[in-house]
């Protein structure tokens, strides 16, 4: 029975729930039922055996109603592991199911995707080191070593308490962000080796056989005119724009080339890699009997030059032509074409520099922060205002962008896929998959005229809010408000940013002369 239900809940994760899913989840028996209890008054001790109350406390946006999450421990564990617990309550009059509010999301194909009516979409995001840890699961099934949620709602006025244990980060990892589902992330969490009083329901990691690891990769994307820079943990890929290199139909580089191929040189030399790879890259206009040999001399000129600008030793280099065979972007636009003329350079990332010191806060529930506002210009999104509450670095790099939709007008909104990253909108391809989320909701720094994408684990979902997700709320009434986030990483000295929210463009909605704290 877990199997199919889990089966089924992939194939949705980011669609309508299926006929056969919903008549599995209701022939299927609760089991390992979360501890509950009453809300208020609040209790002298926390779920965890002691304290004088939570760390942190967030807003989450289920769909059934208002509810918060308290996050009471974040310690390390038996059988190196790490192990956060909460307390979902419930703030509404209405009961609260949530049964798959809280597993991860991702794409159907991610056959490793965590039990799908568990909290397995809770993740420690190590930002030092670009890592998304999420929770362990036992290997002979899909059981999560977190609280299995199907059939466990929250009564108005009640809680439920929850736990996640997790593959530990590496020792001199001391804070983590913690990011839940449905709510805003509790960033700059300390890791402590605190006891903690198991639940009723809670796995040991040291009595069970467990699944390899799910670990994945954060991946960062800048864009600009001239060149944009993809980042994983490992690698930097630099891709320049042909239309800024080269002449038309020509392999000859401009003097322009020579700026921004100094710049690709420096951090070259920075990088610790022994190799270099150089790819040339076409747009579909006329064939690749002229795109394949045009595209290879380009790549061949980039890399020559650049094997006379860098001055470390030892670095290897090879160029290839690919023709218009790996687009990036749509062709069927003059902008999508643009972004497939290019050349790109991928070597080993160099390290990064130390973030600035820490001056403010993370985000604090119901604080009533407004940093700046706007308006949409769309007239589908009128009396809709964008509401800056938080931009905050932490200690590790990491920038979590907390921002309200707040509806000022006279009936409800419906939200689907307009805060989503698209080529119709942003004059791009849907790289990295995005897949309804705030992912395109964009930084943009005016004076390197560059934007900066939230991040994205490896698998393609952003590192922000799911604003499609089933149980997420949708409907905005007049008068109500929704709070969401996005996580991005720009270089220590971006400074005067501009947010932009899309709707009917990428810059619909534009909050201007932000500062990161």
């Amino acid at each position: 029975m877990n199997q199919r239900i889990t089966a089924g809940r992939r194939a949705a994760r980011y669609g309508a729930v299926p006929l056969a899913l919903v008549l599995a989840l209701s022939g299927c028996g609760g089991g390992d039922e979360p501890e509950a209890g009453e809300s208020t008054p609040p209790p002298k001790k926390t779920a965890t055996g002691g304290g004088p109350g939570p760390i942190a406390s967030m807003p989450l946006y289920d769909a059934d109603g208002p509810a918060h999450i308290d996050l009471l421990a974040l310690t390390r564990t038996a059988g190196n592991t790490v192990t956060a617990r909460f307390k979902i309550v419930n703030d509404g009059d209405e009961t609260i199911d949530l049964g798959t509010s809280l597993n991860e999301a991702g794409p159907s194909r991610d056959r490793d995707l965590g039990d799908a009516l568990a909290a397995s979409g809770i993740g420690l995001l190590d930002a030092r080191n670009e890592k998304m840890y999420f929770p362990l699961h036992e290997a002979d099934g899909s059981d999560c070593l977190c609280t299995r949620l199907h059939r466990n709602s929250v009564r108005p006025g009640r809680f439920i308490s929850v736990y996640a244990t997790f593959p530990s980060p590496p020792a001199d990892v001391q804070k983590v962000t913690v990011v839940v589902p449905l709510s805003v992330p509790f960033q700059d969490v300390p890791i402590t080796g605190d006891p903690v009083e198991p639940l009723k329901s809670q796995v040991d990691p040291t009595k069970v056989s467990l699944k390899q690891p799910r670990i994945l990769d954060v991946r960062s994307l800048t864009e600009g005119t001239e060149q944009s820079v993809d980042d994983d943990p490992d690698d930097r890929s630099v891709r320049l724009s042909a239309d800024v290199l080269f002449a038309v139909d020509k392999a000859d580089l401009t003097p322009r080339a020579e700026q921004l191929l100094k710049q690709v040189a420096q951090q070259i030399d920075a990088s610790k890699g022994t190799k270099v790879t150089v790819d040339g890259h076409a747009d579909n206009t006329g064939n690749d009997a002229i795109n394949q040999p045009l595209s290879e001399r380009r790549a061949k000129a980039v890399a020559d030059r650049l094997k006379s600008l860098v001055t470390r030793q030892g670095v290897g280099y090879e160029s290839a032509g690919h023709g218009s065979k790996q687009p990036v972007a749509s062709n069927d636009t003059a902008e999508g074409r643009r972004k497939n003329r290019r050349v790109t350079v991928t070597f080993a990332r160099p390290p990064a520099p130390a973030p600035p010191p820490v001056s403010g806060e993370p985000y604090k529930r119901n604080s009533g922060a407004v940093l700046g506002s706007s308006t949409f210009r769309s007239a589908e999104a009128k009396g809709l205002t964008v509401e800056i509450n938080s931009l905050h670095r932490d200690s590790s790099g990491l920038t979590v962008l907390v921002w309200t939709l707040r509806n000022t007008g006279q009936g409800d909104r419906k939200l689907a896929f307009e805060f989503e990253k698209t080529a119709a909108v942003h004059g791009a391809g849907p790289r990295p998959i995005r897949l309804n989320s705030a992912g395109g909701v964009m930084l943009f720094d005016p004076a390197a005229k560059v934007r900066y994408n939230p991040l994205s684990v490896e698998t393609g979902p952003c590192v922000c809010s799911v604003v499609g997700a089933n149980e997420a709320r949708k409907v905005i009434g007049p008068g109500n408000a929704i709070v969401y986030w996005n996580a991005y990483k720009p270089p220590a000295d971006a400074a005067n940013l501009e947010l932009q929210v899309p709707w009917d463009r990428a810059a619909d909605a534009v909050v201007k002369g932000l500062t990161i704290k």
